[in-house]
């Protein structure tokens, strides 16, 4: 982890701060089951633990609360990551640099890689992953399946082949566009579900591993993001990496 300066921020305790940077740019490790900001149907006071203890904005997607000085601080996230996902996060100080950061998101200018453990049913599919997927929201919670809707576009390679008892293997996803349950669903189309998925898994599996190993969770972890961004006619290149979670690393053996 860098070790720097930065101001103080509301951050969850199971939270980290990866890197800072003036004037403003933001890397925050998101443990998993912690949200990237609360619910809009979550009533105030009730709501589940998100990535800053702030009040939300969801049309400014920012954060907002007052400091021990007096002042008002915000925070803009500029993409999300899933509850039962862990890893790296980007937020900005300005309403501004978090445009331009969105922006480099939308033109497919950043560059993201995820790890996910999976136990495959046979080959190995590696290389250019492309599907059509439909998402519908129910009762607050979303469906995502192949369909007639936007297109997810994933680069699939092998980080460790098969080991262990369960025959359990590494992937290193690169996420070309940022669809809802983009990774986990194109794994699941491939019979590679990611270990842990609730939604989209082997639920007999994930019940295996949970009972031999304790591990009760999503195991696709944020791993790594990377930019380059020009503010005031500087030109800065960020980049933020988080380490592979314990508890993802001991079912690998």
């Amino acid at each position: 982890m860098i070790k720097k300066e930065y101001p103080l921020i509301p951050l969850d305790h199971k939270c980290n701060v990866v890197r800072f940077v003036k004037p403003g740019i933001w890397a925050f490790e998101k443990a998993c089951g912690i949200l990237s900001h609360p619910n809009k149907e979550t009533k105030k006071g009730n709501r589940a633990r998100t990535l800053l203890n702030a009040d939300y904005n969801h049309q400014d997607e920012c954060y907002n609360w007052i400091d021990k000085e007096g002042y008002s601080q915000s925070l803009y996230l500029v993409h999300r990551l899933d509850s039962p996902t862990s890893g790296i996060m980007i937020g900005a100080t300005s309403k501004d640099i978090a445009l331009q950061i969105k922006e480099l998101f939308a033109k497919k200018e950043v560059k993201k890689t995820y790890f996910a453990l999976i136990r495959p049913r046979g080959s190995i599919k590696q290389g250019l992953w492309k599907d059509n997927l439909s998402e519908k929201r129910e009762g607050g919670k979303v469906r995502v399946w192949k369909g007639n809707g936007s297109a997810a576009i994933t680069n699939t390679s092998i980080e460790r082949q098969r080991s262990g008892l369960n025959g359990i293997a590494m992937l290193r996803l690169e996420p070309k566009t940022g669809r809802t349950h983009q990774l986990r669903v194109q794994c699941a189309l491939r019979s590679m579900p990611i270990i842990g998925d609730k939604n989209y898994g082997d639920f007999n599996f994930n019940r295996k591993i949970a009972r031999a190993s304790k591990v009760d969770r999503l195991c696709l972890h944020a791993g790594e993001i990377e930019f380059t961004i020009t503010i005031d006619n500087q030109q800065i290149h960020f980049l933020a990496d988080s380490p592979l979670p314990r508890s993802m690393g001991k079912l690998l053996y």
